[in-house]
């Protein structure tokens, strides 16, 4: 008796084709993703984490309670918006040197993402530093004027009050375009993810 044969099932050329474009493409994508996480790693290398918070001069005093904090490590939209505003603030704030403690300080203070914070401090750094105090304190100066608000004769008091009015101003309007970038980015997550959904659905 003859054993029935396995039908063998033939793939359409197109559907072949379409299925390894998709797989081209989610390799590519695959690819990307990794890239961007690389880049990511080495973007945080240095700033503060769980793994290395002992290493930090006056932070490692609170490095243990930090640790135990979840909101310093949490990526919701309301700690990285606070972290945002608030890291952008002491950036440009005439405290260099002293604005990593100051913005960790902040972050346990008001809830804020601990990474997201550290990181908007990068923008004044040891070669940006000169020309952003310059620029705020010409930027104060200037507010000062023309708000007419109480102004100090001379001296280095003046020229820190003009940096530390200029420096506010600046930081919450630098938080505010990071804020709408960072928004940006995050609606059009969530609109991939509803798009994906409904194409699921169909």
């Amino acid at each position: 008796m003859n054993e029935p044969r396995a039908s063998r099932i033939t793939i359409p050329s197109h559907m072949k084709n379409n299925v390894e474009t998709e797989t081209r493409q989610d390799e590519e994508h695959r690819s990307r993703v990794h890239s961007r996480i690389r880049r990511t790693k080495r973007f945080l290398r240095p700033l503060p984490r769980r793994a290395n918070l002992h290493r930090w001069p006056v932070i490692k005093w609170f490095a243990k309670a930090a640790r135990k904090t979840p909101h310093l490590w949490r990526f919701g939209e309301r700690e990285v918006r606070m972290a945002i505003y608030m890291g952008s603030i002491i950036a440009f704030l005439p405290i260099f040197g002293a604005q990593f403690a100051v913005a960790f300080l902040v972050a346990l203070a008001l809830r804020a993402n601990l990474l997201v914070i550290m990181s908007v401090q990068l923008v004044t750094n040891p070669i940006t530093f000169a020309p952003i105090y310059l620029l705020t304190k010409m930027f104060g100066a200037w507010l000062v004027d023309i708000w007419g608000l109480p102004s100090l004769h001379s001296g280095i008091s003046k020229g820190a009050y003009e940096m530390i009015i200029g420096g506010l101003v600046v930081g919450i309007i630098f938080g505010f375009i990071v804020d709408l970038v960072f928004r940006f980015f995050v609606f059009r997550r969530l609109n991939k993810s509803v798009n994906v959904k409904r194409m699921l659905k169909s």
